[in-house]
């Protein structure tokens, strides 16, 4: 009896074990505001119809709220800015998103309202981004600053 009841529980032991793996696999269920919240460095580049060349550096924070704060260095065809911004973005459970950010650059003509679809990817330490406005062939790239 107690041989029978020693396999049982090794049985169900093992049984625990085997699920454990799948268990644990889809622990992430989507990506939430919460989640992707952060403060995050990026590069993007491109073009801007009617002006030329387009790349920045820059940071921006992420807040739970779905709210966007941040600052760059811009070159617009080689003119260097300083730009600040502030805007909103959702995400969506299948980590996808779009962002609105109104630009301020230290040269009153660039300021701008911009306008982004993005998605997160390796867990939300990353998202790549593309600008969706008419004037604008400008894709980046972010990384979670830790």
């Amino acid at each position: 009896m107690k041989r029978h009841i020693s396999s049982i529980s090794f049985a169900i032991a093992l049984g625990i074990l085997g699920l454990a793996p799948a268990l644990f696999a889809n622990d992430h269920h989507g990506c939430t505001l919460r989640n992707v919240a952060a403060t995050y460095g990026y590069t993007v580049s491109g073009i801007r119809n009617g002006i030329g060349p387009a790349a920045s550096v820059g940071s921006a924070e992420l807040n739970s709220d779905g709210t966007v704060t941040g600052a760059q260095s811009a070159s617009f065809n080689g003119i260097i800015l300083s730009e600040t911004y502030t805007g909103t973005y959702t995400v969506n459970d299948d980590c996808t998103g779009t962002a609105v950010l109104n630009v301020v650059s230290s040269i009153p003509a660039f300021n701008r309202t911009s306008n982004l679809a993005v998605v997160w990817d390796d867990n939300e330490e990353r998202f790549r981004m593309i600008f969706t406005d008419g004037d604008t062939i400008l894709t980046g790239d972010a990384q979670r600053v830790h």
